[in-house]
């Protein structure tokens, strides 16, 4: 009897360190991800979104409110008159050698990207301007990025220009350990660090590129979205009672892998929105935010990206850091001829050498619409009632290291 209790109890012991190696060696998950990385074969990032952020989205909204004294709504955001936000885009492409899996991405995708871009924007009332294009040859940059990263820190450190209104976009293939897609800065977190701003996306979804199923351009308006202030449809499952903070998205259990008509992952509160551009859904299947996620992104542009940072979270401060940039935005309802600069930056070390070369793009004018929140200028070069912006932007001395790259205007 002794012997068979003996051999019970081993059995029964095993089984339990079996058990709990078995929870140690479970990969711990990420309060948020988005767009790459959740398990399953579609495509997620890797936006993460803390407690801290929600609550600093909510009170700077909530303080821009109550400084101009308006809540947009449904009538502010479809009427004629509504105002458009115009926001300039600084694009860098990290790349290993001048092919598209090298990651070298011509001007002509780029252009087609920001088309894409302002189309999925279009009824939102926002708008996007490149005006800076630079090229970045890094294998370390290009490989080894990801967020949180020495490489993403050096990276932002020498290539981010402008404030909290100026999009840096950055292309790249990110660590091999992750599978991410694209990750962003929330509006929100620029205050406890500016130079941590931006976009990341993978370079393989641009408009054209060779990534399966995520190649037409919706990695970036996804990303885009958190940068303005989103979360993921699918926040918090069927029972957060608070999910994504938009009333007229309905509870979503998790991403749509695919493009899943029908489907209905919380029974009860309405289909999931498959085509929403906040889903996980193939590039093709997405097509659309509704209204009260064009109302959140315009409300958090006003709290959060306006040029200066003019309504910060109560008690914090907008950051003062000194950058000039050349790139001012001018009133969108006129015709603007814009000069793009494009750089070519050659990364080994802590040396570098830069061939800039120019190129000439065409803004056209946005209809129905009034001058933009972002048109009063605040660059410290050429004034907003000029027709033509000089778009090759300068970041101030003081912002950059020593060890930064040169520009030499080519010839």
């Amino acid at each position: 009897m002794l012997a068979t209790h003996t051999r019970f109890a081993l059995v029964v012991l095993v089984f339990v360190s079996q058990l709990f190696a078995l929870v140690d060696s479970a990969p711990l998950t990420r309060e948020v991800v988005s767009r790459e990385s959740q398990v399953g074969p579609h495509a997620q990032c890797l936006t993460d979104i803390t407690l801290q952020d929600r609550e600093e989205l909510e009170q700077g909204i909530l303080q821009m409110r109550s400084l101009e004294g308006e809540e947009l709504n449904e009538r502010d955001l479809l009427g004629s008159d509504r105002e458009t936000f115009l926001f300039n885009v600084s694009f860098n492409v990290v790349f290993v050698n001048e092919t598209r899996e090298g990651g070298w991405i011509g001007d002509s995708d780029i252009k087609a990207q920001i088309q894409v871009l302002n189309n999925d924007y279009n009824a939102t009332g926002i708008q996007f301007r490149l005006v800076k294009t630079t090229r970045i040859k890094s294998k370390d940059w290009f490989e080894n990025v990801y967020p949180g990263s020495p490489q993403e820190q050096a990276m932002k450190l020498l290539y981010n220009i402008g404030d909290a209104s100026t999009l840096n976009v950055y292309t790249l293939t990110f660590n091999s350990t992750t599978a991410s897609l694209g990750t962003a800065a929330i509006p929100s977190a620029y205050y406890r660090n500016p130079k941590s701003d931006g976009v990341m996306i993978r370079h393989s979804t641009v408009t054209n590129g060779p990534r399966t199923n995520y190649n037409m351009g919706r990695t970036l308006t996804h990303e885009v979205g958190h940068w303005l202030g989103l979360f993921h449809t699918f926040e918090g499952g069927c029972d957060d009672g608070v999910g994504d903070n938009i009333a007229d998205t309905p509870p979503q259990a998790s991403g749509s892998d695919g493009c899943p008509k029908g489907r209905d992952s919380c029974p009860g509160d309405g289909p999931d929105l498959i085509n929403n551009f906040m889903d996980y859904s193939y590039d093709s299947c997405m097509d659309s935010f509704t209204k009260g996620q064009a109302v959140r992104m315009r409300e958090s542009a006003k709290a959060f990206r306006r040029p200066g940072g003019k309504v910060a979270p109560p008690e914090k401060k907008a950051s003062t850091t000194s950058v000039s940039v050349s790139a001012t935005i001018v009133t969108v309802t006129a015709t603007v001829s814009a000069t793009a600069s494009s750089t070519t930056t050659v990364v080994s070390g802590t040396t570098a050498s830069t061939v800039a070369s120019s190129a000439t793009s065409t803004s056209t004018s946005l209809s129905n619409s009034k001058s933009s929140a972002y048109a009063s200028s605040t660059s410290t070069t050429s004034a907003a009632s000029t027709s033509t912006a000089n778009t090759s932007s300068t970041v101030a001395s003081s912002a950059i290291p020593s060890s930064s790259p040169s520009v030499k205007p080519s010839t």
